[in-house]
């Protein structure tokens, strides 16, 4: 009796066994295609983060260009500001020798121009 019940507790073991194996095969395949799949996405990946880096290095280079394009032309603009000035001094003086007043509203004109500009640019850098 001992020897049946062994020999139905090896059977039900090996039907065990049998009825795991396949379970057991398809984890093992289904691990395999994970791994490919993050290695591809591992290769997929690399490339791409190396070019966002570059671009935003780019982007940064470019910022800091422009600010400093920005801050040259502020300095223009206010060296001109100042010539205008100059020049709309000078032209005051020579209408009181002549019919200047053409070039006198000219130059006040181009004067409040230049104001106006220089007042926009400080406004547009106080946005940044």
């Amino acid at each position: 009796m001992l020897q049946v019940a062994a020999l139905i507790a090896s059977l039900a073991f090996l039907a065990l066994v049998i009825a795991v194996i396949p379970a057991l095969l398809q984890v093992a395949r289904t691990a395999r295609a994970a791994e490919q799949t993050l290695a591809s996405v591992d290769r997929e990946v690399k490339p791409l983060t190396t070019q966002i880096q570059a671009l935003l290095q780019e982007h940064r280079t470019l910022a800091q260009q422009a600010t400093k394009d920005l801050r040259q032309i502020e300095g223009i603009a206010l060296m001109a500001q100042d010539v205008l000035a100059r020049v709309t001094n000078l032209t005051s003086l020579l209408a009181g020798f002549g019919t200047v007043g053409r070039v006198v509203g000219v130059a006040r004109g181009l004067q409040k121009g230049i104001d106006v500009f220089v007042h926009r640019l400080a406004r547009h850098r106080g946005k940044e």
